[in-house]
């Protein structure tokens, strides 16, 4: 029985390291935001700001303590002349907890924009994987077909060297050309699969199943003004959105500094027990306290924090107008990018990919009829691929060119 059971879990096993799983570029994106660690870490990064929150709001501890005075020198506690119960609670000037947490709250929010943030910049890194992967089975496929092509054309060959109308080193050349082909789509497929892996470590899971990209390398021409996009993408970004928060948080931090020159306090209560006093028949009285502290006294330190703040606060507005300046060139940079792939696109458009399909076809007829050799046949031939794969390239630039468009406002490289 128990052979049979690691048996059985042996052949699970194997079936689900077997198995092939089709996925589309959207399932990959809403998996890689469960899955993520960049993604999971942001999500934990919002629970400690919750953390610093109840820590910014922590009252100070209350003290409670027991003196006892005039002890004899035998140490008998229940003949000492003073036994005082004291409690103290020291309290913070008004206005200085409050500005804390709300310090706090902006770094929270902060930490839920930076999430965002995270979302959008492993949705970028999810895509180019994808499209890459993409890129990579188009030019199997291309690759495939050439050879299918070739093999055809191989037994062409054949034909005509048993004929006596080709000589014998046709016959080489075409089964070098193929041999040729077949070592390409190895590395090709090498490039493919490490595609793959990359895409999965951004999913955040392994579980032994290979993936099959279920989309195509297919693209939409942009329609949108600059001007638009600008607008849009500066609205949008987080990165923007954080550093006009920190600004915030630094005006909140100068004006915590700035309270640092007002007193805290100090409330107390005792219970205190004497030896009774002729003429009184009381030996119980109640004590109460206030303090005060005086922070007059070490003003130079409330000076150097109003210093530091005041200078983080003029580093913040600094950065946030940089921020702003570097996202809209980023921004202008990439929609130019974007605009070059397209044109580039247009160049092969239907028309181009069905003139290069009937050239093909008329070499072939050409070749055949006596009219070209087969070194002129192979050089068609190699156009009709390379057109096919510089057109998948050319989509794939544009789709890369609009993605890096899309997360240029939170300055990020991918």
């Amino acid at each position: 029985m128990y052979k049979r059971v690691i048996t059985l879990l042996l052949f699970c096993s194997l079936a689900v390291y077997g198995q092939t799983k089709k996925i589309t570029l959207n399932e990959a994106i809403e998996t890689s935001l469960k899955n993520n660690p960049q993604v999971l870490t942001a999500q934990k990064e919002i629970q400690a700001a919750d953390g610093r929150i109840l820590q910014a709001g922590r009252i100070p501890n209350a003290e409670f303590s027991i003196e006892s005075n005039e002890i004899p020198k035998s140490f008998s506690f229940g003949d000492a002349g003073e036994l005082n119960f004291n409690f103290s609670q020291p309290l913070e000037f008004f206005g200085k907890r409050s500005t804390r947490i709300q310090s706090a709250g902006y770094e929270k929010h902060v930490a839920e924009l930076n999430l965002e943030r995270i979302k959008k910049i492993v949705t970028t890194q999810v895509k180019s994987a994808y499209y890459q992967g993409l890129l990579s089975k188009e030019t199997i496929n291309a690759i495939e077909q050439n050879i299918s092509l070739l093999n055809d054309f191989l037994v062409q060959v054949k034909d005509k060297y048993q004929a006596g109308t080709s000589s014998y080193l046709d016959v080489i050349r075409a089964k070098v050309e193929a041999t040729r082909l077949k070592n390409e789509l190895f590395d090709v497929n090498k490039q493919f699969q490490q595609n793959i892996g990359t895409l999965k470590i951004l999913l955040g899971i392994e579980n032994g199943v290979s993936y099959e990209l279920s989309d195509s390398l297919n693209y939409s021409f942009l329609t949108t003004s600059l001007d638009s996009i600008l607008t849009s993408l500066i609205e949008q970004s987080n990165f923007v959105k954080i550093s006009s928060i920190r600004i915030d948080r630094d005006k909140s931090l100068l004006s915590l500094a700035e309270k640092g020159s007002l007193p805290d306090f100090n409330f107390g209560a005792s219970f205190q027990n004497r030896q009774p006093i002729p003429g009184n028949g009381s030996d119980n009285f109640i004590g109460l306290k206030l303090g005060i502290s005086l922070p007059m006294f070490y003003s130079s330190g409330v000076r150097g924090d109003i210093q530091e703040s005041s200078a983080l606060l003029d580093i913040s507005n600094i950065q946030y107008e940089a921020v702003r300046k570097i996202i809209t060139q980023k921004i202008t940079s990439s929609f130019k990018s974007l605009n070059y792939a397209e044109e580039q696109l247009r160049v092969f458009d239907k028309s181009l990919l069905q003139d290069v399909e009937d050239e093909l076809r008329a070499g072939i007829t050409a070749y055949q009829n006596n009219q070209i050799d087969v070194l002129n046949l192979f050089d068609i031939y190699r156009t009709y691929r390379t057109t096919k794969l510089e057109y998948a390239r050319a989509i794939f630039n544009c789709l890369t060119a609009r993605n890096e468009l899309e997360i240029s406002n939170e300055l990020f490289n991918n």
